[in-house]
């Protein structure tokens, strides 16, 4: 038996609203890494980073991976900023309010499984939308090593203490939720993916009374594991679906 600490590093991301489009539209700020993409090339208020645990080596000496626990550190204070254009309006909460989702999955997610995480986490029971742009994906409890989704909105006892006026403040976590499996692996990869869900951006003519500054903190995931081997027809029942899985989509 083996002991490791796997870990996964995703970068800050710092939003800012764009004043020279013609409507509401996030842009990085100037000293902002890159390492995020809107989902689907278009839609400004989902965002993604992507990451990839190779567990290859493992795998070909027929080895699993097994996992104790799995927890997350942040590098940061977070905070927001918002503008007031229009008198008699103050920010209004859901304006305010910024969803992230970190996954860990041994099945590779389209980009439109990762704008499904923003309504439900992946590997529940489907909630039976209309919107044929929402596709859940074929995923169970036990293709999500680690699942966490945050709610993240303002704290203003750290910020202005007004909404009606430009401000900023310090965020704070108002929902947490962890749906982590620590599912044991046969799998070559592991797929990380941090997606970051925004209201729209301050305009002045659209939406003049929203943010237009957002900044999360780097993320890190780390994985306390160990790598052994298990009977070669549990093994094998293992490497098969996950297979399956992984050519699925």
């Amino acid at each position: 038996m083996m002991n490791r600490i796997l870990n996964v590093e995703f970068p800050a991301l710092i939003l800012v609203d764009d004043p020279t489009a013609s409507s509401t539209k996030w842009v990085f700020d100037t000293d902002a890494t890159t390492n995020y993409r809107p989902i689907d090339g278009t839609n400004d208020q989902y965002w993604v980073s992507e990451q990839k645990l190779d567990l290859s080596g493992y795998t070909m000496d027929d080895l699993t991976v097994y996992f104790r626990n799995s927890f997350e550190q942040r590098g940061s204070v977070e905070y927001m900023k918002w503008k007031i254009n229009q008198v008699g309006r103050s920010l209004n909460p859901f304006e305010a309010s910024v969803y992230e989702t970190t996954v860990l999955t041994t099945v590779p997610m389209t980009d439109e499984n990762l704008n499904s995480m923003v309504f439900m986490s992946p590997g529940f029971i489907p909630i039976p939308f209309s919107s044929s742009t929402i596709q859940f994906g074929n995923f169970n409890r036990t293709h999500i090593i680690h699942g966490t989704q945050l709610i993240h909105s303002l704290d203003t006892s750290f910020g202005s203490d007004t909404l009606d006026a430009p401000g900023g403040a310090l965020t704070r976590i108002i929902q947490s939720n962890d749906f982590s499996s620590l599912e044991p692996t046969a799998t070559e990869n592991i797929y990380c993916y941090r997606v970051v869900y925004l209201p729209e951006a301050h305009d002045a003519t659209e939406n003049p009374n929203g943010l237009d500054t957002v900044f999360l903190a780097p993320k890190r995931v780390i994985l306390n594991a160990y790598i052994d081997e298990e009977p070669q027809l549990e093994y094998m029942m293992r490497l098969k679906r996950g297979y399956e899985l992984a050519n699925q989509v």
